[in-house]
């Protein structure tokens, strides 16, 4: 059997059915714009989405951390149609509700790696509620804000940590990335 721990604070992942509470389903919802700093100050572009507020049991068995499952993006049912939106750091971004989105990349089974926490590392600039921030293994042509995602979490890799500069947050989301990547190809994880 094949499993995975590369550093101390990784849970140790093994290659055997997935078990309860796993796999965690959140149903389609809008991808909304985050603060922005994925893309540009970690090489990592992120989807938010949220946390359904009304469901007491996810909430508690989501604890702050890193996970690996599997998404879907499809255009947005309810609105095509193209927009600008303001960030919170007052940048524009233009908000194509998925329209870009390639034939082979709508409904299909993605891999991922997604954050659930407060966004420690940025201390000044951390959040008040939890944010669940999912980085696609894939490379887009195109952003996708406001189209539509489906989150299939499949396991816990492990804690939220409070990195010391964002060279180390850079680091620990690289191994983080390298992690889910290696794990989502065993067998386990293949028939979701």
């Amino acid at each position: 059997m094949k499993s995975i721990q590369i550093r101390d604070c990784d849970l140790i992942i093994e290659d055997k059915p997935i078990s309860p509470p796993y796999p965690i389903r959140i149903a389609y919802q809008e991808v909304k714009l985050g603060f922005g700093r994925g893309s540009a100050d970690l090489d990592c572009p992120t989807a938010n989405i949220d946390i359904p507020q009304d469901n007491e049991e996810l909430k508690s068995i989501l604890p702050t951390g890193v996970y690996f499952g599997r998404c879907k993006l499809r255009p947005n049912s309810k609105n095509t149609k193209e927009c600008s939106e303001k960030r919170v750091n007052n940048s524009i971004v233009s908000v194509n509700k998925g329209v870009f989105l390639k034939k082979d990349e709508i409904d299909a089974s993605l891999p991922c790696v997604l954050s659930i926490g407060y966004n420690i590392t940025y201390e000044k600039e951390g959040l008040s509620e939890r944010s669940l921030e999912v980085h696609v293994l894939k490379n887009f042509d195109n952003s996708f804000y406001g189209a539509e995602m489906q989150l299939t979490i499949l396991g816990y890799m492990r804690p939220e940590l409070k990195f010391n500069s964002l060279h180390e947050l850079m680091e620990g989301i690289k191994i983080d990335k390298q992690v889910a990547s290696e794990v989502l190809l065993w067998d386990s994880y293949q028939i979701i």
